[in-house]
């Protein structure tokens, strides 16, 4: 399968324990693909591409040629960004997980819910597994339980709690099941932050204050927009007129990615929109998909006690 015009012939590298004598001193910052043995292909940007290949010979013994081609420093990361989403539509197999957007093969959460009720959970917005049990951590819960009582007190935050629970039970799949191990809520996370959600490496969701105005901020899925005709969009937008694009993007959530901000009090018709809960169910769960979420130390109990509560969303 070709991989892309834009990188001149592969090296032959297998083996090698240097490939300094290939790219001269001065001509080493750019993109490179690293092509393994089994077929699969690792994309990634360096400013110095002999020392990167030593790197990742450390991690993986089968790399068999490199690709290489020289970018500018300042554009290293567009390009890599934009270089990975190409190869991953044209269907290689990528050992990336930065960058990426689609989750390749068996996953952790795979184990806690099929692969045919992931499909479910994404194709009829109507189904919610309310299974399984949460988890019970009574150390975490003691860690948070006084900024809990803080956020209780701030205006508001019945509010906000609604906004959040309405997003977990709709987007966040075996909310239940998966507390912990795959999502986390943390509470009063920083300066004029009420609350966030996190899902594997990124933040998906945040609820914070800017000039008196409670706000929220929520990354999704682009593609689903992408299939929508103009008009339909712009129907989103009058549905919802505080609607804003937020030029924002996380690394771990891959190219495939959207943000929005809007005022929280118009928040919730916004995430139960049946133009935008697709968007958000198949960022969430590509995320946790590629694996556990690595702010489980920071999450609320007391908080995720009040999102988890079984009710019809």
């Amino acid at each position: 399968m070709q991989i892309t015009d834009n990188f001149p012939q592969p090296r032959h590298v297998q083996g090698r324990a240097s490939i300094a004598d290939l790219f001269p001193p001065g001509k080493r910052c750019g993109l490179y693909i690293l092509h393994f043995a089994n077929g699969e292909i690792y994309a990634g940007q360096a400013l110095d591409v002999t020392r990167r290949y030593v790197q990742h010979r450390k991690v993986h013994a089968d790399i068999e040629r490199i690709s290489f081609r020289r970018v500018a420093k300042y554009r290293l990361n567009d390009e890599e960004r934009g270089l990975i989403w190409s190869l991953e539509q044209s269907g290689h197999r990528l050992r990336n997980i930065t960058f990426t957007s689609i989750p390749k093969g068996e996953s952790d959460f795979d184990l806690i819910m099929s692969v045919e009720k992931q499909n479910r959970w994404l194709q009829d917005l109507s189904y919610v597994d309310f299974g399984g049990s949460r988890v019970a951590n009574p150390e975490l819960r003691r860690k948070y339980s006084k900024k809990f009582e803080s956020f209780t007190a701030m205006p508001r935050s019945s509010e906000v709690m609604d906004t959040l629970r309405s997003y977990v039970q709709a987007g966040i799949p075996v909310f239940q099941r998966g507390e912990v191990s795959f999502w986390c809520v943390s509470c009063m996370p920083g300066r004029d932050v009420y609350a966030r959600i996190n899902i594997y490496w990124q933040e998906v969701l945040t609820v914070s204050v800017a000039e008196n105005e409670l706000w929220l901020s929520v990354h999704m899925a682009d593609s689903p927009f992408t299939l929508l005709s103009d008009e339909a969009v712009a129907l989103l937008f009058e549905r919802h007129p505080t609607l804003e694009l937020w030029e924002h993007q996380y690394k771990p959530g891959g190219p495939d990615q959207v943000a929005f901000t809007l005022p929280v009090s118009a928040a919730r018709s916004f995430l139960s929109d049946p133009e935008v809960l697709p968007a958000i169910r198949l960022f969430n769960l590509r995320l946790m998909q590629k694996g556990a979420c690595i702010y489980s130390r920071y999450h609320c109990m007391d908080l995720a006690d009040r999102l988890t509560r079984i009710q019809q969303v």
